[in-house]
């Protein structure tokens, strides 16, 4: 078994890596999928994923999603092929993560999995002395037959949504700073990240000329996945949540999209509602889990 570090993936390693995912849903029922991009990580030099190969086939596969900087965690998705698993595959991949991670700084971290492997797999947590963080769970909900918009709908009147433009980027990031809790660098950052993602469209609602919302929607390869969606707070309570992500949906289907997707926090009620009241449902639900080597 040969295990290598990459910066990002090719097309080809891009397309192992989705085989790979699609043989662990299979096996597992699982859904959630692994974000294939370096995009977002706080240091653009540092690796971001360990591929593990037997002869030519992709059998493991680890991706750090580091988006802040070395006091904060990293999501650490490590996935084996339920064929390989039991050989040492994950022990081999997590020598060079948690090598990449120390030398960049990282001292905390966390492992990214589904509820419904955990049940089917009792001694995990045990095994790998590993620990759930409840208060991080969150739902994987998607849709194949979203509620249309109603057109008679009296916001279709006070209400614009478009394709994010350079000029709002400023008003954008402020709205995402409010809304996350972020430093306004950190969120002005994230926002042009998306933006200048060529596999992300990045969109905003607007209220004449005020930004009441933003979302990036990335293309993947079986879905596209609403990201950083946010009403910002004076225009909350209103309905413009439910009304922009119908929106978008309307746009996206003109492009021929046709499966939707996005996570939502176990304890947001009022978002996990709006995505219901668009079609959305919920499929698994994503479990954090803390190593006591993370500190």
């Amino acid at each position: 078994m040969k295990v290598s570090e990459r910066l990002s993936l090719n097309n080809e390693e891009t397309k192992q890596a989705n085989a790979l995912t699609k043989r662990i849903h299979l096996a597992d029922n699982t859904y959630s999928n692994i974000y294939l991009s370096n995009k977002y990580n706080y240091f653009s030099d540092m690796p971001t994923f360990v591929l593990a190969y037997e002869e030519q086939k992709l059998i493991g596969l680890t991706m750090l999603y580091a988006d802040d900087g070395p006091d904060e965690e990293v999501e650490v998705h490590l996935v084996v092929d339920p064929q390989f698993r039991r050989r040492k595959v994950a022990t081999k991949m997590w020598k060079h993560v948690k090598r990449i991670m120390l030398q960049f700084g990282y001292h905390k971290w966390e492992f990214v999995s589904e509820k419904v492997f955990l049940a089917k797999n009792p001694d995990f947590l045990a095994n790998c002395n590993l620990t759930v963080v409840k208060e991080d769970s969150d739902y994987y909900m998607r849709t194949k037959q979203p509620i249309p918009l109603n057109k008679a709908d009296n916001l279709n009147q006070i209400l614009e949504v478009k394709i994010l433009a350079e000029n709002y980027v400023d008003q954008v990031a402020k709205a995402h700073s409010n809304a996350f809790g972020e430093a306004i660098a950190t969120s002005t950052k994230y926002v042009k990240n998306a933006l200048a993602d060529k596999d992300t469209t990045s969109f905003i609602l607007l209220k004449g000329n005020e930004v009441a919302g933003y979302c990036a929607v990335d293309h993947g390869e079986s879905e596209d996945y609403f990201f950083g969606l946010l009403i910002d707070r004076p225009f909350r309570g209103q309905g413009f949540g439910t009304f922009f992500i119908k929106k978008m949906i309307a746009i996206l289907q003109k492009e021929g999209s046709k499966v939707f997707a996005l996570n939502a926090d176990v304890d947001n009620k009022a978002a996990i509602h709006i995505y219901e009241k668009a079609g959305f449902k919920i499929l698994s639900e994503t479990m954090y889990l803390k190593s006591q080597e993370s500190h």
